[in-house]
């Protein structure tokens, strides 16, 4: 025999159906979430182009993921509703792709091209991306009031792909992963490209150029040249600089405050 629900349970259900039409998401924010699972699709085929062997492939998906993330931000913050007891929380949804396209790809991608050596200190250097990218991911506050990120961004989606193309060597590229991931978990102040006022235009045309010179550099097939080089520091040492100048506003501040 069927269980016949009583017609209290009846009522309750229908309630729930109600209030779930009024509280959770609607079909634009439904969108945008799809929006933003697309990025992991493309870490997906990323991973899928490591795994065999075409290195350029796993570049242009991997810019494809982060081109994903760069839109879908701006987009859920305009048109996103409030809807008061969403089921998906976009910002969870994002951090859970950002460190598979961020952190798990470029990981593999290290392993598969040679980017570090296949002994201990080069799982050793794999492991610190993977667990002190897992660690800044989860913390508490990753982003200042006004949008500095809390240590290095976990940005082996770039990272990664700019030591293949300068392939300095595994002695290199063991060194300057072990040192980003101690400044991942450590308290210096990173822009956000988008979000971070000053300094924006310099941050923004860095990073394009950047993200443009990695992209049609990994289409070729001949060495990569010293100005295409020098090209390729163009984002990382803007990315440095303004991490200096944000350190030398706070170092600046706090004298005042103490005067």
């Amino acid at each position: 025999m069927l269980y016949e629900p009583s017609c209290e349970t009846r009522y309750s259900l229908e309630v729930r159906k109600k209030v779930s039409v009024l509280v959770t998401e609607t079909r634009g924010d439904l969108s945008i979430h799809a929006l933003t699972v697309t990025g992991i699709l493309a870490g997906m085929a990323a991973l899928v182009a490591v795994l065999d062997n075409a290195p350029t492939s796993a570049v242009v998906w991997l810019i494809v993921a982060l081109v994903i993330d760069g839109i879908d931000g701006p987009i859920a913050r305009k048109w996103l509703s409030n809807s008061e007891v969403p089921r998906f929380d976009g910002y969870i949804l994002d951090l859970v792709i950002d460190y598979v396209t961020c952190v798990i790809v470029p990981a593999a991608f290290m392993w598969q091209f040679d980017i570090v050596s296949h002994g201990n200190l080069g799982k050793i250097a794999i492991a610190s991306v993977i667990g002190s990218s897992a660690l800044w991911f989860s913390q508490t506050e990753i982003e200042s009031s006004d949008h500095y990120f809390r240590g290095f961004p976990a940005a082996w989606n770039m990272v990664i792909p700019t030591l293949w193309l300068l392939d300095a060597g595994s002695s290199v590229n063991i060194s300057v992963t072990l040192l980003l991931s101690v400044l991942t978990l450590s308290n210096i102040e990173f822009a956000h490209t988008i979000k971070v006022k000053r300094l924006r235009k310099v941050n923004v045309s860095a990073m394009t150029i950047w993200v443009i010179a990695v992209l049609v550099i990994s289409f070729q097939t001949t060495d990569v040249n010293l100005t295409e080089k020098l090209i390729l520091f163009i984002g990382p040492l803007a990315v440095l600089g303004i991490a200096v100048d944000r350190a030398f506003q706070q170092h600046r501040s706090l004298r005042v405050s103490l005067l």
